[in-house]
C-alpha cells in the first residue's frame, strides 16, 4: 500500500470509529477478499484470513486495551499474554452498542485459536470466549462446574446472579484449526442458566477449572428455535455475518450480511 492509499484507509476509519459504526485493526482494501470454508454445525471450520493489518491510531488501540484491561481485572478471565489484539469492531448485542475486542496469535484467522470479548458501553461483559488446544484432564463434575460458574457470576456480574436459576449443566465441546490444518476439539462443563428478565446465561467450565467461555442476555427465538441475539464470540456466525461463509443452521441466530 503507498502513502496515500494508506493515509485514506486511516482517515476512513477514523470516521467510522466517531460515528460508532464500526472499526477494525485490519486494511480490507476496497472490497472484502476473504474466502472461507467455515463450518457448519458438527464440523470443523478450515481458517479464513484476512489482510495484512494497518496501524489503527494508537490512541484508539490505547483505549481499547484500558477498557477490556478494566473490565476483566478481578474477574478470573484468562488471556493468553502472547496473543495481540487482531481486530476491533463495534457491533451490537441486541439493542446495545458494544466492542469486540479479538485476540489471536499470528493474525487474524477465522476459525483458528482465539479469545474475544464483547463489552458495553459501561464496560459489562457480555461476552468471553477463549479456544484454544487443551493439554488434556478430566473435566469437572456437574455440580462441582455448577458451583464453579455461580462462584464466577458473583464476581463479574453481582447485580445479575440473583436473578439466574440452572437448567442444565452438560459437556460442550469447540473445534478449532490449527495453521498446519489438523484440528483440535476445545471441551467444557456448560452450565446453562434461564434470567428472571427472559433472557438466557451460560458459563463453560474447561478442565483445569478456568472460564472458556461466558455469554449474558442471550435471546431466544421459540418459533424459530434458534437464538436471536447476534453471536460474535463464534466464528461460523462471523463469516456468514460478514459475507465469507454460509449461514449456519439452527441453533445459530440469524446472520444477515454487513451494510
Amino acid at each position: 500500500m503507498n502513502r496515500s492509499t494508506a493515509l485514506v484507509v486511516a482517515g476512513v476509519a477514523a470516521v467510522l470509529a466517531t460515528t460508532g459504526t464500526a472499526v477494525a485493526l485490519q486494511d480490507e482494501g476496497p472490497t472484502d477478499t476473504r474466502t472461507t470454508d467455515i463450518q457448519t454445525a458438527g464440523q470443523p471450520a478450515k481458517p479464513t484470513t484476512k489482510p495484512s493489518p494497518i496501524e489503527s491510531p494508537k490512541a484508539d488501540q490505547d483505549a481499547v486495551r484500558r477498557q477490556e484491561a478494566q473490565a476483566l481485572n478481578g474477574t478470573g478471565l484468562q488471556l493468553p499474554p502472547s496473543w495481540g489484539i487482531v481486530n476491533v469492531r463495534r457491533e451490537h448485542h441486541d439493542d446495545r452498542a458494544v466492542t469486540v475486542v479479538r485476540h489471536q496469535p499470528g493474525g487474524y484467522r477465522l476459525g483458528g485459536p482465539h479469545a474475544s470479548v464483547v463489552l458495553d458501553q459501561a464496560g459489562t461483559i457480555l461476552g468471553f470466549t477463549r479456544l484454544d488446544q487443551q493439554t488434556g484432564g478430566r473435566l469437572p463434575s456437574e455440580d462441582r462446574s455448577e458451583q464453579l460458574a455461580l462462584d464466577f457470576l458473583r464476581r463479574v456480574a453481582p447485580d445479575h446472579v440473583d436473578g439466574l436459576t440452572v437448567e442444565w449443566v452438560n459437556q460442550h465441546d469447540e473445534t478449532i484449526t490449527q495453521p498446519d490444518g489438523t484440528t483440535a476439539k476445545v471441551s467444557g462443563m456448560k452450565v446453562k442458566m434461564h434470567h428472571d428478565s427472559g433472557l438466557y446465561t451460560w458459563v463453560v467450565i474447561g478442565p483445569d477449572e478456568s472460564v472458556l467461555t461466558y455469554e449474558r442476555d442471550i435471546a431466544w427465538d421459540s418459533g424459530q428455535g434458534r437464538r436471536g441475539t447476534q453471536m460474535w464470540l463464534h466464528d461460523p456466525w462471523i463469516a456468514a455475518h460478514d459475507g465469507t461463509g454460509p449461514q449456519p443452521a439452527a441453533p445459530y441466530a440469524p446472520a444477515g450480511t454487513r451494510s
